[in-house]
């Protein structure tokens, strides 16, 4: 999956990089999802691993949903 800030913008340094990831390791323990992430100046790369009782897009939902 792929997150990035509006209009791509290059936000993502420092504290702000941290806390993003911070934050996606958060809602995917919250929500037993295993995540893997690597974090770019403009985006953001997450590799999602979730039990087959939820669909694909629950899960970018509640990722996508629950970080904005």
């Amino acid at each position: 999956m792929l997150w990035s800030p509006k209009y791509r913008k290059g936000l993502l340094r420092g504290e702000l990089a941290k806390r993003v990831e911070e934050l996606f390791r958060e809602i995917a323990q919250a929500h037993d999802i295993t995540i893997e992430l690597e974090v770019s100046v403009d985006h953001v790369h997450i590799f999602c691993s979730f039990a087959p009782r939820y669909a694909i897009a629950q899960v970018v939902g509640r990722l996508k949903s629950e970080s904005a």
